[in-house]
């Protein structure tokens, strides 16, 4: 086992006890060779069975019982870095090295549950909290845990707890698990930010799940404030990335184009954050070709605050036969090009619609957007406005 840097050598408080530490971090071994002991199916099976089920929930449990005791003997002032290097120590954390071996040279236990195993420790000072992350390996993916800390007296008292529910396919563990803890705003409040992908066995393409919580009373039972999941495209090991700040963050991740040809663009999900409101708020899109494509695919709840308050009438009857059209079969979309116009205010986007049997009946819709950064759709037409002419800036514009 490893030792307590981060212990005196007499109990800091009432709650600290080593042979406690020593104890649970004893619990996690076992859970995990539980895991190890596990048969995994073999091709592309996407299920987890009840023993495997089982498990999971045995090394979570035992995850936080060890991570607690481990806390309640940690030091008033942490250094993260040190924390992460004695708990991994003390449960004997594995991470297969990059480039180490070949297909030929793997460890006999490589793919199984709880093969890898490993702790990220993070300590803030605004406001004063020690975040850990715990991730193991589950069958095409992982499992993460989650626990916040604030200091109580001279230990360490949990206040926050994510883990995911119990599962019985492997979508419902953890991929690339990352979060943000704001900074405290005017009443001495704070929140977090998680997001993690669903773990599949065959595709690039799966969901970004993102969540705003804030601690209660029960760090077991933090208040969800927001709950969405998102389709996204994650390969190049692009996961997506969150900014928090006191009262508003940031995700974006990849995610697919109403235009077929283009095979992702960046989604941004930025939203304010006021006591237990959260509320979709500007950016929304990195240039005006994804402008239009966030207009058309977002509810019009949302889409009308980006849209001209003198227009909304008519730019609500274009959102509508935008959004049929755009889920119809039998139509495809492209993106043809994009004009400035003259006024040096607008942007005119030609979206040309193919239908038909044999998608062989073309015209195209012209939508008239204003901004650099933050877009507002004044405009919709079948007639392109001839003085919006120059040189098209379609590739220019087109973000991946």
């Amino acid at each position: 086992m490893g030792t307590l840097a981060h212990a005196h050598e007499q109990p800091k408080s009432k709650t600290c006890s080593q042979p406690d530490v020593i104890r649970t971090a004893a619990q996690v071994d076992a859970a995990r060779a539980e895991l190890l002991r596990l048969q995994i199916d073999g091709g592309l099976q996407t299920n987890i069975p009840p023993a495997a089920q089982q498990a999971i929930s045995s090394m979570k449990s035992a995850l936080g019982n060890f991570v607690n005791e481990y806390m309640h003997c940690a030091s008033g002032q942490p250094d993260g870095k040190k924390l992460q290097s004695d708990i991994s120590a003390l449960v004997h954390t594995f991470v297969l090295p990059p480039g180490q071996y070949s297909n030929e040279q793997l460890p006999p236990d490589f793919g199984k549950y709880g093969f890898e195993l490993w702790f990220d420790v993070r300590a803030t000072q605004d406001p004063k909290l020690v975040g850990i992350t715990a991730d193991f390996s589950i069958k095409c993916g992982g499992d993460t845990v989650l626990f916040v800390f604030a200091p109580e007296g001279d230990s360490w008292r949990e206040v926050l707890r994510w883990q995911s529910k119990p599962y019985d396919t492997v979508a419902g563990g953890t991929m690339a698990f990352a979060y943000g803890i704001s900074p405290q705003d005017e009443a001495h409040g704070w929140y977090v930010v998680i997001h993690n992908i669903a773990p599949w066995c065959s595709s690039t393409w799966s969901s970004i799940r993102y969540q705003v919580l804030r601690p209660t009373a029960d760090p077991l039972q933090p208040k969800v404030i927001l709950s969405k999941s998102d389709f996204m495209w994650w390969s190049n090991e692009d996961y997506g990335k969150v900014v928090v700040g006191k009262n508003e963050f940031d995700l974006r991740f990849h995610s697919s184009s109403i235009d077929g040809g283009v095979h992702n663009r960046v989604f941004i999900r930025h939203y304010s954050v006021l006591g237990d409101t959260v509320r979709r708020t500007q950016p929304v899109a990195v240039s005006p070709r994804d402008f239009v494509d966030e207009w058309i695919v977002s509810p019009w709840e949302e889409a009308s605050r980006w849209s001209e308050k003198s227009s909304l009438t008519h730019l609500q009857q274009a959102h509508k036969m935008m959004s049929r059209k755009q889920k119809a079969a039998h139509t495809l979309l492209e993106y043809d090009s994009i004009y400035r116009c003259p006024d040096g205010k607008r942007y005119q986007v030609g979206l040309a619609e193919m239908s038909g049997p044999k998608f062989d009946n073309e015209k195209s819709v012209y939508f008239f957007v204003t901004g650099d950064e933050l877009f507002t759709m004044v405009g919709v037409s079948e007639v392109p406005d001839p003085k919006c002419d120059g040189p098209n800036l379609l590739e220019k514009m087109a973000t991946k």
